[in-house]
C-alpha cells in the first residue's frame, strides 16, 4: 500500500529558507541605506548609542571605547498587528505567563468548541457561528487556515534586547501514535527603528487510525522600520498543509470507539488518498508622515522633542499564491458518487493568485487639539488569476480583476469613548457592486470601584459569492452557478468588567440568499432569510491558589436545513496554583470541554471542506485533558493527559461525523525564552 511521506528538510523548503536569506541581505542593505544618521549616533565601526539607550558594540571600535563600562539594557518588547491596510497599529500585550499555557491548538485558541478530522493540522471548522472568520481569501484554504502565518495575524515587534522562543512538544499513546510541533521566533533590532523577526513552525502528527498522518509548516521572514516620518512593514511568508484523506471510519453495527483494543482494527473509507495546500505571500507596506515637532519638558525637567504626525501617504502590495492538490491513486469506487475527468485515478491541482496595489492617505487625529478625530481614504486593485482542470490533460487559466474604493473615519485616542466607521465598494471587476460598511464603539465607565466597558460593532455587507462557489470543476465535482449576492448583518456587543473578570455578550445576524454546501457537497443557496443569535458569559476566578475559567455559550439559527449549530458549548478550567521550593511555579488542573448533540457537518476529503448532513448526530461526550503547568525562570513546561474520559464513557467522542477525536494519551511541552 502506498504511503505518502513527509521530509523535515525537502529540497523545496531548502528553497525557501533560500529566499528568506536573500530576502535578509536585500533588507538589510535596504536600509542600511534609507536609516539617517542622528545627533549622537556612529555608524560604522564605531559605537551607535543613541538617545534611544541601545548601545552595541562592533568591531574595531576606538581604544577608549573598549574600557567604557557595559550598560546593562533592559528588555523591552513592544509588538502589534497591522490593521486597515496598514493605517493602524493595534498593540499586544505579549503572553509569557504560565496560566493555559497548556492549551497549545490554534483551533481550541480561536474556539472553545470545533469540529475537526481528529488529530492535529487537520481541518476544522468552529461550533459557534460568529467565529467562523478565516484569513485566507482562497476558498479551499479556510478549513486550516488556523494552522498558518497570513499578513492579518502577523505580529510585529520592536525589543531593546534580541528575543528568541523555542517551543517544543510532544505526545504519545500505547500504539506509538505520536504528535509532535516545533516552533523557533526570533526577534531583533538592528537600532531603535529597524527590526527584523524570523520564524519557523512546524507540525506533524501521525494519527491513532489508519491514513491519517498530517503535516503542516510555516516559515516567515518580516521587518518593520518604524521612524517618525517614514514606517515600512514587509513580510515573506510560506504555508504548507499535508494530509492523508482516509475519508472517515467505517462503522458497522453496534461498533463504537470502544469496540476494539487496536485503531488499526478500524476500517477507513480511502486507503491512497492525499491532499496538499501550498502558500505563498509577500506584503510590502510603506507610509511617509508629515506633521510637525515639539518641544515637551519631562518630569526631570529635559527637552524632549515629540513628533505629531498629520498626514501618512501609504501604499500596500500584496502576492499571494495559493495551490490545492488532491491525489487518490485508487479512485474509491464506492466512496465518490461522480467522476468527471479520470476513471482511473484522481490528480486534482487547483491553483489561486493574487496580486493587489492600494493607495491610501491617512489624516491623524491630532493629541494636541480638542474635538478632533482621523480620516483615512483608499483606492485598490486586485489581479487575479485562477487555474482549473477541464479534462484529464487539459487545465484553462481565467484572469479577473476587482476595483474598490473606500475610507473611514475614527477616534482611537479619546478617555471618554472610541469610536469609528468605514467602508468599502467594488467599482469594477467580478466584485463589482459589492458593499461592506461597518462600525464600533467602545466606551468605559466607571462604577465604584469597577472599571467596566461596552463594545459594540455591527457590519452591513452585500457580499458577491466566492469565484469558486459560482465555478469549480475536478474529477468528483463540477458546478455552474449563478447565485445572488448575499446580505448581511451582523452585530456584536460586550460588556466587560476588569475587577470581576467577565465579559457578558450578545451577537446577531441576518442573511439572506446565505451560501451553504449541502448534503452532496455541492454550494446551495438559500430561498429564505437566516437568523443567527448567540449569548456567552466568560469569568475568571483567581486568588492565591486557584484560577478557575468559565465559558458558556449559547446559540440559535432558524434554519436548520442551512445550518446545523450545537445549542450550547461550555469550557471550564480547574487549577490549583503553588510554588515548589520557593522558584518552580506549579499549577495542576483540569479542563472540560462539552457541546451539545446535533447533527454536526460532514467532512470532503476531495475539496476540504464541511458540508451540510442530517444522518449522524455527535456531541453530548465530555473532553477532559488534565494538566500540569511548570515554570522556572523563563523556561516553561507542561505534562497532559488528553481525553481522558475515554474508555471509561461510552465509546461516541466524535470530533466529526466519521471522524473521531484521538484516544487518550500523554503529551508533554515545553518552551524556552532567550532575551538576550
Amino acid at each position: 500500500m502506498a504511503r505518502m511521506t513527509f521530509n523535515y528538510l525537502c529540497p523545496v523548503m531548502i528553497q525557501k529558507i533560500s529566499l528568506i536569506i536573500l530576502f535578509v541581505s536585500i533588507a538589510f542593505g535596504t536600509f542600511a541605506q534609507i536609516v539617517p544618521t542622528r545627533p549622537g549616533d556612529r555608524m560604522g565601526d564605531e559605537m551607535y548609542d543613541g538617545p534611544d539607550g541601545f548601545g552595541q558594540q562592533q568591531e574595531g571600535m576606538r581604544e577608549h571605547d573598549q574600557d567604557r563600562e557595559k550598560k546593562h539594557i533592559p528588555s523591552i518588547i513592544r509588538n502589534w498587528i497591522l490593521k486597515d491596510y496598514g493605517a493602524k497599529l493595534d498593540s499586544f500585550d505579549m503572553d509569557t505567563t504560565l496560566n493555559f499555557f497548556h492549551v497549545y491548538n490554534p483551533i481550541q485558541k480561536r474556539s472553545i468548541s470545533n469540529i475537526y478530522t481528529g488529530n492535529f493540522g487537520g481541518a476544522y471548522l468552529s461550533n459557534d457561528f460568529f467565529t467562523r472568520q478565516s484569513y485566507s481569501d482562497f476558498y479551499f484554504y479556510r478549513s486550516y487556515d488556523a494552522y498558518a502565518k497570513m499578513p492579518e495575524n502577523i505580529m510585529y515587534f520592536n525589543t531593546t534586547t534580541p528575543y528568541t522562543l523555542l517551543d517544543y512538544s510532544q505526545s504519545e499513546n500505547k500504539n506509538t501514535r505520536t504528535e509532535n510541533r516545533f516552533n523557533v521566533f526570533h526577534s531583533q533590532n538592528v537600532n531603535k527603528d529597524f527590526n527584523f523577526t524570523f520564524l519557523y513552525n512546524q507540525g506533524r502528527s501521525i494519527g491513532h487510525y489508519r491514513r491519517q498522518e498530517n503535516k503542516n509548516s510555516a516559515i516567515g521572514l518580516y521587518s518593520s522600520y518604524t521612524s517618525d516620518k517614514w514606517l515600512t512593514h514587509g513580510a515573506i511568508i510560506f504555508n504548507r498543509v499535508e494530509n492523508q484523506e482516509n475519508g472517515g471510519l467505517i462503522i458497522e453495527g453496534e461498533e463504537d470507539l470502544n469496540t476494539y483494543d487496536e485503531t488499526e482494527t478500524y476500517l477507513v473509507n480511502l486507503l491512497n488518498a492525499h491532499s496538499e495546500i501550498k502558500n505563498t505571500t509577500f506584503q510590502l507596506t510603506n507610509e511617509y508622515r508629515v506633521g510637525k515637532t515639539i518641544e515637551e519638558e519631562d518630569e526631570e525637567g529635559n527637552i524632549l522633542e515629540t513628533f505629531i504626525p498629520r498626514t501618512g501617504f501609504m501604499h500596500q502590495f500584496e502576492y499571494s499564491g495559493n495551490q490545492r492538490i488532491y491525489v487518490d491513486e485508487d479512485r474509491g469506487e464506492d466512496y465518490y458518487s461522480t467522476v468527471f475527468l479520470d476513471t482511473l485515478a484522481t490528480n486534482d491541482s487547483i491553483k489561486y493568485n493574487r496580486l493587489t496595489n492600494i493607495f491610501q492617505i491617512r489624516f491623524y487625529e491630532a493629541p494636541d487639539r480638542k474635538y478632533t478625530f482621523g480620516k483615512r481614504a483608499f483606492i485598490g486593485h486586485d489581479q487575479i488569476a485562477v487555474t482549473m482542470p477541464v479534462n484529464d490533460t487539459t487545465m484553462v487559466k481565467e484572469n479577473y480583476n476587482n476595483t474598490f474604493v473606500g475610507g473611514g473615519i475614527f477616534r482611537d485616542e479619546g478617555k471618554f469613548w472610541r469610536w469609528g466607521g468605514k467602508g468599502k465598494i467594488y467599482l469594477t471587476g467580478y466584485r463589482s457592486g459589492q458593499t461592506e460598511l461597518s462600525a464600533y464603539l467602545y466606551k468605559p465607565i466607571r462604577i465604584g470601584k469597577d472599571t467596566m466597558s461596552f463594545q459594540v460593532d455591527g457590519e452591513l455587507n452585500t457580499i458577491v459569492p466566492d469565484y469558486f462557489q459560482q465555478k469549480f470543476t475536478s474529477n468528483h465535482y463540477k458546478w455552474d452557478n449563478r447565485f445572488d449576492n448575499i446580505n448581511e448583518m451582523i452585530i456584536r456587543s460586550k460588556i466587560t468588567s476588569q475587577r470581576y473578570k467577565l465579559t457578558v455578550g450578545v451577537n446577531y445576524a441576518l442573511i439572506g440568499n446565505y451560501i451553504f454546501n449541502n448534503e452532496s457537497a455541492l454550494p446551495q443557496q438559500g430561498g429564505s432569510e437566516m437568523l443567527v443569535v448567540s449569548a456567552y458569559a466568560k469569568k475568571d476566578i483567581e486568588t492565591r491558589h486557584w484560577l478557575i475559567r468559565g465559558q458558556v455559550n449559547w446559540q440559535k439559527g432558524n434554519q436548520e436545513n442551512y445550518l446545523h449549530l450545537p445549542d450550547l458549548m461550555v469550557y471550564g478550567s480547574l487549577n490549583y496554583k503553588t510554588v515548589i521550593s520557593k522558584v518552580l511555579k506549579t499549577r495542576l488542573g483540569v479542563d472540560v470541554r462539552h457541546h451539545s448533540e446535533f447533527y454536526a457537518d460532514a467532512f470532503d476529503p476531495a475539496t476540504g471542506r464541511f458540508y451540510w448532513q442530517n444522518q449522524e448526530k455527535i456531541g453530548n461526550f465530555p473532553m477532559v485533558d488534565l494538566h500540569v503547568n511548570l515554570k522556572l525562570k523563563r523556561t516553561r513546561a507542561f505534562f497532559q493527559w488528553l481525553n481522558a474520559a475515554a474508555g471509561l464513557l461510552d465509546g461516541n467522542y466524535w470530533a466529526a461525523p466519521t471522524h473521531p477525536y484521538y484516544r487518550r494519551t500523554f503529551r508533554l511541552g515545553v518552551a524556552w525564552s532567550f532575551y538576550d
